[in-house]
């Protein structure tokens, strides 16, 4: 993401704009626990915004990465809302983020103010010269992006330098966790192919396939840390409660579909990798069992899924279904839900039973208190390679959601805080990528331990399985085959 400076003149201007440009109706209340993730801009003139703090919000609504924000109490990065909005008809993407800093500025009554100051960044910058080559193209610029066993390619033509320096954080975010910056001095187009391995792979025999490593071998180019003016916006003023919505909101905005448009259910070809993607309003599930689609709609661990016959974990079915665009991952799984009732007369209940997590205990905690001042926030960094989570001012919940994410290669079971740890604390913890685990796991050093190890070791905590009291849904009926598309 390339960040301008802004003018006090054009500053003006975007606020006069978005003090006019505002949504028709807005839906903005506190997420319900453990909402999904999700968001952004529909091409049918809604926005749509899930699980999110306001810090993300924010971020989202003005282009700013969320480092790039500052002051602002510690809620923002914690408390997480809700917010399904409606523009006028064929609303264009900038004018819905204009609506967007609206909204906020409406609801939460925020107040914000845009500086420059000099801030930490990535310089790209020739250390080879005459290796990049100017494009001699003559079709349209574009890049592409893959990923095959590992290896990372991104392929593009006709791109300037200011184009690349504003990808490589999209494309390659395990390396750059700041703004990069073009200080090549090469002004023209060029064509070129990089590739590279993940940052948590890119270790020992293979840190020559490190893309800082590759970006000099195959472009001449480095990514040197410096130092630039960027723009930084500060939280002047900010409400933790919304003002209300309107009384009849839900019927302004539409109520959500209650089943699919189209849905076709297949059984699988026997060779099929097990896939299932859920967005902008299309559920495509390949080679899944009966078992994993049930813990898909009800949004459990496929353990958590009890009762049934053997054909629910060994019969696999592909599933295509379409409804009007939406960002709500909850929405289509009530649906995906409806859809396994419907055509498999799928019958179920909710009751607590026995489940197989990680639970996490503190028998010799090595936590230390936090300044309550400080922003809540765990980040990824990946120095030489090893998986390091860095915490401040973090709970022991927030830590639980990042562990389980960054960690999932180890931690396939449900993470279950058991530590009665209530405080807010500073702490790092470092482990190797289990794929890149060192064969000596006696070591001390991080690229030697697993993340059970380096939990233990390094905060004095425990992760070990065990039975836990835990929802599960329980499969009263299913019927083996579905009915005809």
């Amino acid at each position: 993401m390339r960040l301008v400076s802004v003018t006090g003149l054009l500053a003006m201007a975007c606020g006069l704009a978005a003090a006019q440009a505002k949504f028709e109706v807005a839906d903005v209340h506190v997420s319900p626990p453990d909402t999904n993730t999700s968001g952004g801009y529909l091409p049918n003139g809604r926005a749509e915004f899930h699980g999110m703090t306001l810090l993300q919000l924010i971020s989202t609504a003005h282009s700013v990465p969320a480092e790039m924000i500052a002051g602002g109490p510690a809620w923002i990065a914690t408390d997480k809302f809700e917010v399904v909005a409606k523009a006028p008809d064929k609303a264009a993407t900038g004018a819905l983020q204009t609506m967007m800093q609206a909204l906020l500025a409406e609801r939460f009554g925020l107040e914000v103010k845009r500086e420059e100051k000099p801030m930490p960044v990535f310089a790209l910058v020739v250390k080879k010269a005459g290796v990049l080559k100017e494009s001699t193209f003559a079709g349209d610029a574009d890049c592409k992006r893959n990923v095959e066993d590992g290896t990372i390619t991104f392929a593009c033509r006709k791109q300037s330098m200011a184009n690349l320096a504003a990808a490589l954080r999209m494309i390659a975010g395990g390396y750059f966790d700041k703004p990069v910056v073009d200080r090549t001095g090469l002004a023209g187009e060029y064509d070129f192919r990089l590739e590279w391995l993940g940052r948590a792979r890119a270790v020992g025999a293979q840190s020559g396939m490190s893309l800082f490593v590759q970006l000099e071998k195959q472009l001449g180019l480095a990514a040197e840390t410096s130092t630039a003016p960027m723009t930084v916006l500060s939280i002047e003023k900010v409400n933790r409660t919304p003002t209300p919505n309107a009384p009849n909101v839900t019927e302004l905005l539409g109520a959500p579909p209650a089943a699919f448009d189209v849905a076709t259910i297949k059984p699988s070809r026997p060779d099929e990798t097990p896939n299932a993607n859920l967005k902008n309003g299309v559920i495509d599930a390949k080679g899944l069992t009966l078992k994993q689609l049930i813990g898909i709609a009800t949004n459990m661990d496929e353990d958590a899924v009890r009762g049934g016959e053997k054909f629910i974990e060994n019969d696999r079915y592909d599933i295509l279904a379409k409804t009007e665009p939406t960002l709500s991952i909850e929405a289509l799984q009530k649906m995906l839900r409806g859809l396994l009732e419907e055509r498999f007369h799928l019958k179920t209940h909710m009751e607590m039973q026995p489940v197989t997590v990680y639970a996490l205990t503190a028998p010799k905690s090595k936590l230390k208190d936090a300044d309550p001042a400080g922003r809540p926030v765990c980040k990824m960094a990946f120095p030489d390679g090893v998986r390091t989570l860095v915490c401040t001012n973090a709970t022991i919940a927030m830590f639980v959601d990042r562990i389980q994410q960054a960690a999932s290669g180890y931690l396939d079971k449900p993470v279950v805080d058991l530590t009665g740890l209530k405080g807010n604390y500073d702490f790092s913890v470092a482990w190797a990528a289990k794929q890149n685990l060192a064969t000596d796991t006696t070591s001390d050093r991080p690229a030697g331990l697993t993340v059970f190890e380096a939990v233990d070791k390094q905060l004095g905590l425990k992760l070990a399985t065990q039975k836990h009291p835990m929802p599960a849904v329980v499969i009263d009926h299913v019927d083996r085959k579905p009915t005809e598309n």
